[in-house]
């Protein structure tokens, strides 16, 4: 460590023009590190920035700093250290308050849309699918219903067609009925298809008739009767308008009964021919 003796021993010091180790005369300077110099003869030591004095500025009392080098370091190091942070911030509890109530608004905004877009899907699939099933539930009771009046319709189609059969099978027995009263002569037709019947019948054949009608009978087919050897013979039980040929090979008969079943059975009907109400 440099020695100082020898700015002591020149008597140097304030007021004599020398910078020495003492300096200048303090302006004001509140402590801080000097600048160090070495002058030419070795001596180190403190020397504080110079500056002029404005005119009319008084001389202020200087104090040595301490010369121990642990203090000199400690105040280069507190130089060095960034300055002290400015405090914070006033805290706004207004504009806070209008935040967290902005905040607030804009989730319950979010959540509100989202729940009702959420809401809105599942009762819309919801409510399709019910629909769905109410659909499906009315096309099978609409299907039921159709069937059932397919099944109704036919059953009044055969309701309708057996009573117009019937109508139609009472209208055909009247008719038989009056025109064998109003044209006897409807029996030869019958009659003769009897006599031609193949094979012809053997063994003495009779013509059985309703005895009002022999006399036609005769008069109109008695050279066919001779020809065949036929001979005719009187029956109260065959109606009038009908005829039954026997002999010993058998028996044809064409009545009006027995014709009657043949027509209605061929229309699949169990018609009488004398009906109940007759």
């Amino acid at each position: 460590m440099p020695t100082f003796d020898r700015g002591f021993s020149a008597g140097r010091g304030p007021g004599h023009g020398d910078p020495g180790f003492f300096g200048a005369p303090s302006t004001g300077t509140t402590g801080g590190l000097t600048n160090l110099h070495e002058s030419d003869d070795g001596f180190q030591g403190f020397q504080p920035p110079a500056r002029p004095r404005s005119r009319g500025e008084s001389w202020q009392r200087w104090q040595m700093e301490s010369l121990d080098p642990r203090d000199v370091l400690r105040k280069a190091l507190a130089a060095q250290l960034p300055a002290e942070p400015p405090p914070p911030p006033a805290i706004d509890f207004e504009a806070l308050d209008a935040m967290r109530d902005g905040a607030r608004k804009e989730g319950y905004a979010q959540g509100y849309n989202q729940g009702q877009t959420q809401g809105y899907g599942d009762g819309h699939r919801e409510g399709y699918a019910r629909g769905l099933e109410a659909a499906r539930n009315e096309a099978a009771r609409m299907q039921q219903l159709a069937a059932n009046f397919r099944d109704a319709l036919g059953r009044v189609d055969n309701d309708i067609s057996n009573a117009l059969i019937g109508l139609a099978l009472d209208v055909a027995r009247q008719l038989v009925r009056k025109t064998v009263e109003l044209d006897p002569a409807a029996l030869l037709p019958a009659a003769r298809e009897l006599l031609t019947a193949e094979p012809p019948l053997s063994g003495a054949p009779c013509l059985l008739l309703n005895p009002e009608d022999i006399a036609l009978v005769e008069t109109h087919l008695s050279g066919e009767l001779e020809a065949a050897g036929w001979t005719l013979r009187a029956d109260p039980s065959i109606a009038r308008g009908g005829c039954i040929a026997s002999a010993a090979s058998g028996e044809m008969d064409a009545s009006l009964s027995t014709r009657w079943q043949r027509v209605v059975k061929a229309l699949g009907r169990n018609d009488p021919w004398e009906p109940p109400h007759a």
